[in-house]
């Protein structure tokens, strides 16, 4: 029985830090930074991830969940890629993992992160088709 005490309280910190989701560790790993700050806004027009701290906890849940925004654009039906990624990915996002995302956006993410992110665009999105310069194969 005291072994089985011991491993209890060795296993619940970590089973509890498990079940906990990281909302940085979301954000980069479900895609948010690469659309909202690391790809070219001629290619997905997204706008900076600082617009989340306009949206209460239940209007960025909708969001996420329905791609329909607060002011209740439903971003699907006008081809917008966040309704899509929404609808098809982020509905499968517990409400835990929401609030992650939520926390870290509205509490740790900063405009100055956004620009930083925004620098690893690639060169080559940055110039124009006259500068570009390609590989001979």
């Amino acid at each position: 029985m005291r072994h089985f005490a011991c491993f209890f309280a060795l296993a619940l910190p970590v089973t509890l830090a498990a079940a906990s989701p990281s909302g940085e560790h979301l954000a980069y790993t479900v895609g948010c930074i690469n659309c909202h700050h690391q790809t070219d806004k001629h290619i997905v027009n997204a706008p900076p991830l600082m617009i989340v701290r306009t949206y209460s906890i239940s209007e960025f849940r909708k969001l996420m969940k329905t791609g329909i925004t607060k002011a209740g654009r439903d971003m699907a039906a006008q081809g917008s890629l966040m309704g899509f990624v929404a609808k098809e990915q982020f509905a499968h996002l517990t409400d835990a993992e929401v609030a992650a995302l939520y926390d870290y956006f509205t509490k740790e993410w900063t405009a100055e992160k956004g620009i930083e992110e925004e620098k690893k665009i690639p060169i080559y999105f940055k110039q124009s088709p006259a500068e570009a310069t390609h590989p001979s194969p």
